[in-house]
C-alpha cells in the first residue's frame, strides 16, 4: 500500500477538520462540494473589492462561478446555500415594501408626523467634487485643487447610497432560469453585482441562457436604464444529466457552463481521504450550516451598510500560494482548456469564505484551518472536474477513431498509398471515415495528400511507427 503523500495528508486533515462527512450526510464528497459551495458563496455575496491582501503584494478579488451537478450535491447546495441567501434577500425586500408602505401612511396623515426617513448620508468626496464643478463660476479657478483633481475625485466612486439606492437596487441575490427573468431582475442588482442562482432542468436551459450569462459573467452586461454594467456570480444547479446532455451535443450557445467551476459526485477519480490519521487529535468546526447561515448575515449586512461603506478585505500571506495555484492551474489546462481563467480566483474565494466561516461565534478555541490543506482542497476539486469532463468527452467511439488514426499511420510508413488500398487493409472501414480521419492526421501535421495518394507528411512521423498490430 502506498503511503499518502504530504497533499494528501493536507486535504484528509482540512477535510477531516470541517467535518465534511457529516456535512454531507455520510458521503464525505458530497460534504466537500458543498463546503466549497459554501465558502465561494460568501465570497460572491460580499461587497465589490472585496478579497485577500497579502502583507506585501496586491489584493487577491474573490468571485467564481460554479455548476453543481448531481442529484445529492444540487440538492444540498439548493438547501443549504441558495435556500438561506435568498431567505435573507427577501427579508430584505419585504422590510423595504413596509418601510415604505408605513411612510406613504405617515406622509397622508393631516397630523404632524410621528417620525422622517433619513436622508441617508452625507455626501462623500465625489458629490462634492462634482457640485462644485457645476456651481463655480466658469471664470474661476479652484482655489485648493485643480479641476483635473476634482474630476478625478468623482470618477473614483458612487455617490453615497441613500435609501432611494436601496430600494432601486436592492439585491445581492438574484434566481433566476430563464432569459426573461434575468434581464428584468439584473437592472436591480446591488451596487452592480449579485449573486445569480439558476436551475438547470433541461439542456435547451443552458443554450437559451448562452447571449446572455457570458457578459454577466464578465461584468459586461448593460442592466441599468443609462447602459450601467452589472456582473453576476454564478451559482448553477443541475438535479439530472443536464450537463453530460450538453456535453454530448456542445455548441456555442451552451459554452458558457465550460466557464463554471464544477462541483461534481459520484465515483470519479480522486476521492477524498475518509480519515486522517491524527483525526482525534484535531479541532473541528461544529455545525458548518448554522455558521455558514451566520457568515451570509454579516457579510450582506456589511455590503448594506452605507455609512461606512467598506469592502471585505482579509489579510493573509497567500501571495506564494497563489502562485503555485496558478502554476497547477496551467498544468491542468490541456484536460480542462481555459481553466487558467476560469478557476485563477478559485483557491482566493475558498480561502476567503473560509476564513469568514471561522470568525463566527463560538469557534473552538485552537481552530484554524491550514492554507496547505485549502490549497490541497481546491486542487482536489479541479483535478475531479477534469476527472469528469474526460469521461463524458471520451467516448468509446472517440477511442476508437484515435486507435485507427495509429494504425493509419503505420500503414502509410510503408509509403504513399490511395484511399482504396489503404481501405483493403482494414476490416470494415468505411470510406468516408477513412476520409475523415486522414483529414483529422493531416490537420495534426502527421500526413499529406499529394496526387491522389497520402503519406506521412515528414520522415520523423514515420520514425513514430510502433510494431503492426493486428486488425
Amino acid at each position: 500500500m502506498n503511503k499518502p503523500s504530504q497533499t494528501d495528508h493536507h486535504l484528509a486533515n482540512f477535510l477531516a477538520s470541517f467535518d465534511t462527512t457529516q456535512l454531507g450526510e455520510g458521503d464525505i464528497d458530497a460534504g466537500a462540494n458543498l463546503l466549497a459551495a459554501m465558502a465561494v458563496t460568501l465570497g460572491n455575496l460580499a461587497r465589490p473589492g472585496s478579497g485577500i491582501r497579502p502583507p506585501s503584494g496586491r489584493l487577491l478579488p474573490v468571485g467564481t462561478n460554479l455548476l453543481a451537478t448531481g442529484p445529492l450535491v444540487s440538492s444540498l447546495v439548493i438547501d443549504e446555500v441558495v435556500t438561506p441567501v435568498g431567505r435573507c434577500q427577501d427579508n430584505l425586500l419585504a422590510q423595504l415594501t413596509r418601510l415604505l408602505k408605513d411612510d406613504a401612511t405617515e406622509r397622508a396623515k393631516e397630523t404632524p408626523r410621528q417620525w422622517v426617513l433619513s436622508k441617508g448620508p452625507q455626501c462623500n468626496e465625489g458629490e462634492n467634487a462634482l457640485l462644485q464643478l457645476m456651481t463655480r463660476d466658469s471664470d474661476l479657478a479652484p482655489l485648493m485643487r485643480s479641476r483635473e483633481d476634482e474630476w478625478m475625485s468623482v470618477l473614483s466612486e458612487p455617490p453615497a447610497h441613500r435609501l432611494e439606492d436601496l430600494v432601486r437596487h436592492p439585491r445581492s441575490f438574484i434566481a433566476a432560469h430563464t432569459q426573461k427573468c434575468l434581464e428584468k431582475l439584473l437592472p436591480d442588482a446591488h451596487l452592480g453585482e449579485a449573486l445569480v442562482s439558476i436551475g438547470l432542468t433541461r439542456a435547451a436551459d443552458a443554450a437559451n441562457l448562452g447571449s446572455t450569462c457570458p457578459s454577466l459573467m464578465d461584468g459586461m452586461f448593460p442592466g441599468g436604464p443609462a447602459g450601467e454594467l452589472v456582473r453576476g456570480r454564478l451559482i448553477v444547479t443541475d438535479h439530472g444529466r443536464v450537463l453530460r446532455e450538453v456535453a454530448a451535443a456542445p455548441n456555442d450557445r451552451n459554452a458558457w457552463l465550460g466557464r463554471l467551476v464544477w462541483l461534481v459526485e459520484g465515483g470519479t477519480e480522486p476521492v477524498a481521504p475518509s480519515s486522517s490519521e491524527n483525526e482525534d487529535d484535531l479541532i473541528k468546526l461544529p455545525n458548518p450550516t448554522a455558521r455558514f447561515e451566520e457568515a451570509v448575515l454579516a457579510i450582506i449586512a456589511n455590503r448594506l451598510d452605507s455609512h461606512e461603506p467598506r469592502p471585505l478585505i482579509y489579510t493573509e500571506d497567500i501571495a506564494e500560494v497563489q502562485t503555485r495555484w496558478m502554476r497547477f492551474l496551467r498544468s491542468m489546462d490541456e484536460s480542462l482548456p481555459g481553466i487558467s481563467g476560469t478557476a485563477r480566483s478559485f483557491f482566493c474565494s475558498l480561502a476567503f469564505g473560509l476564513i469568514r466561516l471561522a470568525a463566527t461565534s463560538g469557534v473552538p478555541k485552537g481552530f484554524r484551518f491550514q492554507i496547505e490543506g485549502a490549497l490541497a482542497f481546491a486542487c482536489f476539486l479541479v483535478r475531479r472536474m477534469a476527472a469528469i469532463r474526460n469521461e463524458m468527452f471520451w467516448s468509446p467511439e472517440q477511442a476508437r477513431r484515435v486507435e485507427l488514426k495509429k494504425k493509419l499511420v503505420e500503414r502509410l510508413a510503408d509509403g504513399p498509398q490511395e484511399v482504396g488500398c489503404l481501405i483493403r487493409r482494414f476490416h470494415r472501414l468505411r470510406v468516408s471515415l477513412c476520409n475523415e480521419l486522414l483529414i483529422e492526421l493531416e490537420e495534426e501535421g502527421e500526413a499529406v495528400l499529394v496526387d491522389d495518394r497520402w503519406k506521412l507528411a515528414t520522415p520523423q512521423a514515420s520514425a513514430k511507427r510502433s510494431p503492426a498490430l493486428k486488425t
